[in-house]
């Protein structure tokens, strides 16, 4: 395995697999322990909404994009981070690591697709209090952590979920996806020397001159 810090600062560690398929994963330290002062639970909204649409593609496109290649692209938010991933076979790893970074650095957050989006939110928020062994869970570490910046609960409350605007989501993302709080990773049956030139090289396509 290799690992190294670019230019830019992001973080990055590759490996080689003796398999087809190839993973990659786009991690941002902006879980919800990182989101005062904005309203509890807008990492998690903020992970919702960058697949509702980029500077080129639509909500629909993304959707589809990686699956009509037989891959698959997903996302998911913790109390520190946010991680975007994707597996795909490994001729079309270029394609899904660059959709990744599309997704954290072009999302354009539409009003309308948040909107349908805050509802998707809220109905999860609702689900888990309707799961006893997931609201025991999420008080249990709000009473763990209490009095600290991890005593949030990653969902938000419904109070707190409709209160976020599109301005704070691109403020949010603005302040918190940046270089240096990103960390990629690639695993694929690619040589690790080749595979980390053309994770340099995908760096310096999006983060052009960057010295964050």
């Amino acid at each position: 395995m290799i690992t190294g810090t670019s230019p830019q600062g992001i973080r990055y560690a590759v490996r080689q697999s003796g398999r087809a398929v190839a993973y990659c994963a786009l991690t941002i330290g902006a879980g919800t322990r990182d989101e005062a002062p904005y309203p509890a639970g807008i990492a998690h909204f903020v992970e919702h909404t960058l697949f509702r649409g980029t500077r080129r593609k639509s909500a629909s496109v993304i959707s589809s994009y990686l699956e009509r290649l037989g891959g698959e692209l997903n996302a998911y938010t913790t109390k520190e981070e946010i991680v975007l991933h994707a597996t795909v076979l490994k001729e079309d790893l270029p394609k899904a690591a660059r959709l990744l970074f599309e997704l954290a650095t072009e999302s354009t957050f539409p009003d309308k697709e948040i909107e349908t989006e805050r509802g998707v939110v809220l109905d999860e928020i609702i689900s888990y209090k309707d799961n006893p062994a997931e609201d025991v869970y999420d008080r249990f570490e709000s009473l763990l952590f209490e009095g600290s910046p991890l005593d949030r609960p990653i969902l938000g409350t419904r109070t707190s979920v409709k209160t976020i605007t599109p301005e704070m989501l691109r403020q949010f993302v603005a302040e918190k996806f940046i270089p240096s709080k990103m960390v990629f990773t690639v695993v694929a049956d690619i040589p690790e020397k080749q595979l980390e030139k053309r994770v340099l090289n995908l760096f310096d396509h999006v983060f052009p001159q960057s010295s964050r």
